[in-house]
């Protein structure tokens, strides 16, 4: 595969296919590994599924979250964007041997199900690719396919971050980063426009408190360290328990990277 930079669009502002085939290449790697345990720990940790429950996957990516809701006995419908994240989720379903009602292509300001079809919606590494002015319109199609007493789970990089983005900053002065936009909200910015979709707030957590101290982890899902395997384990044995620890905690959660709110649709 020929590596090369996002190319920015007026619509999508980066070229999720292309993106969505190169990190499919990448998930399962062993560089990966620590990225990939704590999201399971997150996941496990501040979500909340019963078996049988409908869900709808708005904007699956890669399927990372669609793999996750499946293992949990739910019933899940899913799309995205690109065309190319579509197959690369297809194609990690068939290897897993796991399937879901339906996966489409589709935009999260246009949900294409009726009103009231779900009991959870997952929106997740989504609306901050969604343009300002459609946020709103974005929010109210998932309210819209909730039943009513329906959940959400929603999550936006937190502008808080203030280690993170300088991070990130420094990072894509270096090259180490694709190109492409990523708009960082605060806490209660997110939670206003959640309220105003009509919206409760249940619960919030943060993901990713501060970066990884045994190498650079690049949006290319690469691991850039000097470190040898032997040490690099026990670094990262040594994060996650600091990471699980206190990104729970209110001095901490609205300084992590991302910013997760569980909502409710009114009864």
């Amino acid at each position: 595969m020929n590596e090369r930079k996002f190319i920015k669009t007026d619509q999508y502002e980066k070229d999720w296919d292309w993106y969505g085939q190169l990190i499919d290449d990448r998930k399962d790697s062993e560089q990966w590994a620590l990225p990939r345990r704590i999201r399971e720990t997150h996941w496990c940790e501040f979500f909340a599924f019963r078996p049988g429950e409908r869900v709808l996957d708005a904007g699956c990516g890669n399927g990372d979250y669609t793999v996750l809701a499946l293992e949990k006995g739910v019933r899940i419908s899913a799309f995205d964007l690109a065309r190319n994240m579509i197959t690369c989720t297809q194609k990690r379903l068939e290897r897993l041997e796991l399937s879901t009602e339906m996966l489409m292509q589709s935009s999260v300001v246009a949900i294409p199900f009726r009103d009231s079809t779900f009991d959870v919606v997952l929106c997740l590494a989504v609306l901050d690719h969604v343009p300002i002015i459609e946020l709103p319109l974005a929010l109210s199609e998932i309210s819209r396919v909730l039943h009513a007493g329906g959940r959400a789970y929603l999550n936006v990089p937190n502008r808080l971050a203030l280690h993170w983005r300088a991070g990130l900053f420094l990072m894509q002065r270096l090259g180490l980063m694709l190109k492409g936009r990523t708009r960082f909200f605060t806490p209660w910015q997110f939670k206003k426009y959640a309220r105003k979709a009509g919206f409760s707030i249940q619960r919030s957590m943060g993901l990713w408190v501060f970066p990884p101290i045994s190498g650079i982890y690049t949006t290319d899902l690469r691991r850039i360290t000097i470190f040898p395997n032997w040490l690099i384990e026990i670094l990262d044995r040594l994060f996650l328990a600091i990471e699980i620890r206190l990104r729970r905690l209110g001095a901490f959660k609205p300084f992590c990277f991302h910013y997760f709110i569980e909502v409710q649709k009114p009864e």
